[in-house]
């Protein structure tokens, strides 16, 4: 199962950038503690709910010595349960962390990674642009995978008006251009933007990213590749 390398940060990624199409999972109704952010619900007004919450964050902290690096624990896990595909339990440690440290721009990450395994991607192109609004550390691949994650928003949710989906492939650039500029794995950004043109049909110009891609040692699938063929033969061959 192919996952996006923001989950890196703690774990090896085994690559988004050449993955195909994945099918989300059947819709059910999720628990609150599986949306993120608890889906906007005010737990400080339900006194069980934050007594629980209080008590968490204060074991956690006297546990890891800060709030900030019991976040970042707790991050970790959710990437272990998220890399297991346990998609649920990956949720629910992302949004304990959340509650201890809400300016972890890992947080939004992991909301976004599991976000578009559940084919939620214009969900999850929001949580990037809160993981970028808390100036994150430049971990590799993020730019890759955010612009990755704007051209899926663009090409698959099919309620965006015009303007937003125009808005959605504007920041996809965006976000790969300041991954060319930033980040030392060209081969992975090039790979993630050959699927990106590939989404919005743009096969010429996906074709050229596979060029470039192969050129600094990226990886892409075979089954992208087989998808790509399917759509436009390799102009090279």
């Amino acid at each position: 199962m192919n996952k996006i390398l923001i989950a890196a940060v703690f774990i090896p990624c085994v690559g988004l950038a050449g993955c195909a199409v994945k099918t989300p999972p059947a819709a059910s109704e999720p628990r609150i503690d599986e949306l993120p952010m608890y889906g906007g619900m005010d737990r400080s007004a339900a006194a069980e709910l934050s007594a629980s919450d209080k008590k968490l964050i204060a074991d956690a902290t006297n546990a890891f010595g800060s709030s900030d690096k019991a976040s970042q624990a707790w991050v970790g896990q959710g990437y272990r349960f998220y890399q297991a595909d346990q998609l649920g339990m990956a949720m629910r440690r992302f949004n304990q962390a959340w509650l201890m440290n809400p300016d972890n721009p890992e947080v939004y990450t992991g909301f976004a990674a599991v976000l578009h395994d559940q084919g939620k991607y214009c969900q999850a192109m929001s949580m990037m642009d809160q993981a970028m609004s808390h100036n994150p550390p430049k971990f590799q691949g993020i730019y890759a995978d955010a612009g990755r994650i704007a051209a899926r928003c663009a090409a698959e949710d099919k309620t965006l008006p015009p303007e937003a989906r125009v808005a959605a492939t504007a920041r996809s650039d965006e976000w790969y251009r300041k991954g060319e500029a930033v980040e030392p794995d060209k081969g992975y950004l090039y790979a993630s933007w050959a699927t990106a043109y590939y989404w919005r049909g743009q096969y010429d110009q996906a074709w050229a990213m596979v060029v470039k891609a192969r050129a600094a040692g990226g990886q892409l699938s075979p089954r992208f590749m087989d998808m790509l063929r399917a759509k436009m033969p390799d102009p090279q061959s």
